[in-house]
């Protein structure tokens, strides 16, 4: 299911579609199906999955959550329940969604020859608020917590999201590691544990992490990422150092564009507010070699 304009009407529709076949719309998405929306894509999830297995054929479900952007609104199952907010609240009922998830593919039958990912593509809402002053915005957006930055920035309040992975018959409970990751290595990664080939005739910036996850090496390969804001190269990520060729600080805000990077170092300076160019000028040449 997906949601999107209809061509010439000021509407919004949840549309449905199979392989082969012309997307239908289901219902108008209006504020008040908003809240409703991800326990239906839940529900619909756990279908397919049982549907799948009862025919013996195997299943791959994507199902991204809507309940974290703006705005937040919280299933009547969930508003209120946590007593600390509406944020609190989908963090519940987000919990809560993936442990029926999960609770399915036990019931199945297939855990143990299933890959199970729980991640983001960002970090917190663009809000207009300072990331160091905590406000009653945190409430109903979230926080990055000790980084600067939310979404539309190349902060690591923007970047840093997290990633578990679950898989009982090969990756052992409890591992945990500091080392980067990116959604793009997703794609190569599961390709090659289910047995698929990436495509050669073009460019593929994931990378493979198949025996980092599967604990079979110590690190995980990458060293960093470019940052995008669109089009726009924002800065480098390298190890615990950052580049940043261009700035801002909210989705609204001006951005700055330095004709000398600004270099940050993450391990003492995880606001990205301290400039050490000078002091540390072979870092741009170690990460852009």
């Amino acid at each position: 299911m997906q949601g999107f304009a209809d061509s010439g009407v000021a509407e919004t529709y949840v549309m449905e579609a199979t392989k082969g076949k012309a997307p239908r719309k289901v219902r108008p998405y209006r504020l008040d199906y908003r809240p409703l929306i991800d326990r239906e894509l839940t529900n619909r999830a756990m279908s397919f999955m049982e549907r799948q297995v009862n025919e013996d054929k195997p299943f791959f479900v994507y199902l991204p959550y809507t309940a974290t952007h703006f705005p937040t609104l919280p299933h009547p199952e969930f508003s209120g329940k946590s007593g600390n907010g509406p944020w609190a609240d989908l963090l519940m009922q987000i919990d809560s969604y993936t442990g029926e998830l999960l609770e399915k593919v036990e019931e199945l039958g297939v855990s143990n020859n299933t890959i199970f990912i729980f991640t983001a593509d960002n970090g917190p809402e663009a809000l207009d608020f300072g990331s160091t002053n905590l406000t009653v915005e945190t409430a109903t957006h979230g926080s990055p917590g000790p980084w600067r930055g939310t979404l539309f920035t190349g902060f690591e309040g923007a970047l840093r999201v997290p990633f578990v992975v679950r898989w009982p018959s090969k990756i052992a409970a409890g591992r945990s590691s500091d080392e980067v990751v990116h959604a793009m290595d997703i794609f190569p990664t599961l390709a090659k544990l289910s047995g698929g080939r990436v495509p050669t005739d073009r460019v593929i910036d994931g990378m493979d992490m198949s025996e980092f996850i599967l604990g079979k090496q110590k690190e995980s390969g990458r060293d960093g990422f470019i940052v995008y804001m669109g089009e726009d190269i924002f800065g480098v990520k390298w190890r615990n150092w950052k580049l940043h060729f261009k700035e801002q600080d909210a989705w609204n805000s001006q951005m700055f564009t330095y004709t000398m990077p600004r270099v940050y170092n993450l391990l003492t300076d995880p606001q990205e507010r301290d400039n050490v160019l000078f002091p540390k000028t072979w870092v741009p040449k170690a990460a852009l070699p």
